[in-house]
């Protein structure tokens, strides 16, 4: 149910223009509607589903934990009246018994409101950090419970998003998946044809989104490689050739290929396929995943996540293909071919242009690959800064001062913001911008800066 129209200084009954930054200022842009509706319903979301488990949460955190549901109800309920109505951001709790990057956003919220002359409102100052704000929040509310300090509110929907995927996930396994990644004899010629297919599974698996649609479940996906054909007219830009190019003839042995992750679930499943398939046709790869450091994004992947993923398969005795694959997982895990790292910058208040500034070990770390590979909707907003680009401007004019190795964005399109677009394909947006917004259309874009 849509909330009222909150009070916005200086709103302006039009699109984001080109050239700035993503601001629910903006009356017909996603951030105003996101800011508007969705983040409320996705807060309402997490006291529902708070209030559904009460009894498991007690049985896990004890007693105590009801103090503690009591005390994240009251600040949700709080945050969300102060996005409906506008208010100004605050800073931070600070959890003395924890390091954590809580007194970074802080600086952060100071530097706003240095740019900004008055401390940035929710409608007000950009959507990126406003947003990001949101989340990194509700994680620094949650890390001073007494008992509940590792409470991820969004963990029982990122896992019955995999559960209710699961025959899906079992037949794709049998027509295809199995054949490939678990066959010592694998025709490797077949490797061109094959890289796009799982490249075209990842990035359609980008679609389950639990923040798209604001916490209610995805779609479970039919039969899988039927949607790729059928979809491919969807993809607006589609650059897999050039990163066949590097992974078929650039990677040395013991190379890189590093991939930040988004959704936990369905899409994290592609994902791993994706990496399993690199490692079939590239056997000296090394294969880096990047998770989220807290609950992140509704169903973003945590550490957590990717470990309760592995297990879940492996256990799955009714199906033993994924069961097999599970375990072929778990053992890339165990041989260090494949390894998880949590990095602060990726729910940190900064975007990528800022990295080579910010974070200058990360850059470094992302530097040695010989491809990064960026999932979803927020990760190419970072990519971006969130600027409303023209939509003929190169991919890596966009990137600007992020060049540290060959990038590739995998993205079904959920947010108004697109770079790298034909003349043609621009203007079709340009005359129906809500198509940017739909997750209907996608882009694989690749942006090579020679390593």
């Amino acid at each position: 149910m849509a909330e009222s129209d909150p009070k916005v200084p200086d709103l302006q009954d039009t699109a984001t223009p080109f050239g700035l930054p993503l601001s629910g200022i903006y009356k017909r842009s996603y951030a105003y509607v996101s800011l508007k509706d969705r983040l409320p319903v996705i807060l309402t979301k997490i006291i529902d589903t708070i209030c559904q488990n009460k009894t498991e949460i007690i049985a896990s955190y004890g007693q105590d934990a009801k103090e503690d549901m009591k005390k994240i109800i009251g600040f949700i309920s709080q945050i969300k009246n102060e996005i409906v109505t506008n208010k100004t951001l605050k800073p931070l709790r600070l959890n003395k018994a924890v390091t954590n990057d809580a007194e970074e956003w802080n600086k952060y919220l100071d530097h706003r409101t240095s740019i900004e002359g008055k401390t940035p409102t929710w409608f007000n100052t950009t959507w990126l950090y406003c947003e990001t704000y949101m989340y990194r929040a509700l994680a620094q509310e949650i890390s001073l419970m007494n008992t509940m300090h590792s409470y991820d509110p969004f963990e029982w929907h990122k896992q019955n998003d995999l559960i209710n995927s699961i025959n899906s996930i079992d037949l794709l396994i049998n027509l295809y998946v199995k054949d490939i990644i678990c066959n010592k004899e694998y025709n490797i010629e077949n490797s061109k044809n094959d890289f796009l297919k799982f490249l075209k599974l990842s990035l359609w698996g980008n679609r389950h989104d639990l923040s798209a649609t604001a916490g209610s479940p995805c779609d479970k996906p039919d039969n899988p490689l039927l949607v790729l054909d059928v979809l491919d007219k969807n993809i607006v830009i589609n650059d897999w050739e050039i990163v066949w190019d590097v992974v078929n003839k650039k990677m040395k042995e013991n190379d890189n290929i590093h991939i930040v992750l988004d959704n936990a679930g369905y899409e994290l499943f592609t994902d791993l396929c994706l990496a399993a398939f690199l490692i079939t046709i590239v056997p000296t790869t090394k294969i880096t995943f990047y998770v989220k450091l807290y609950p992140w994004y509704v169903s973003d992947t945590t550490s957590r996540d990717f470990l309760w993923t592995l297990n879940y398969m492996s256990n799955l005795n009714d199906y033993p293909n994924i069961q097999l694959l599970g375990k072929m997982f778990k053992n890339l895990m165990d041989r260090n071919v494949w390894c998880v790292k949590e990095e602060p910058y990726w729910t940190g208040p900064y975007n990528f242009t800022e990295m080579k500034e910010k974070e200058k070990d990360l850059y470094a770390q992302l530097s040695d690959a010989k491809l990064v590979i960026f999932k979803g909707d927020l990760n190419y907003r970072k990519l971006l800064g969130d600027m409303n680009f023209e939509y003929n401007t190169s991919f890596a004019t966009a990137l600007g001062n992020f060049q540290p190795t060959n990038i590739l964005s995998l993205r079904t399109m959920k947010c108004d913001i697109c770079v790298g677009l034909p003349n043609d394909v621009a203007e079709f947006f340009e005359k129906d911008k809500t198509k940017l917004i739909t997750g209907e259309y996608a882009l694989i874009q690749a942006a090579m800066f020679g390593i």
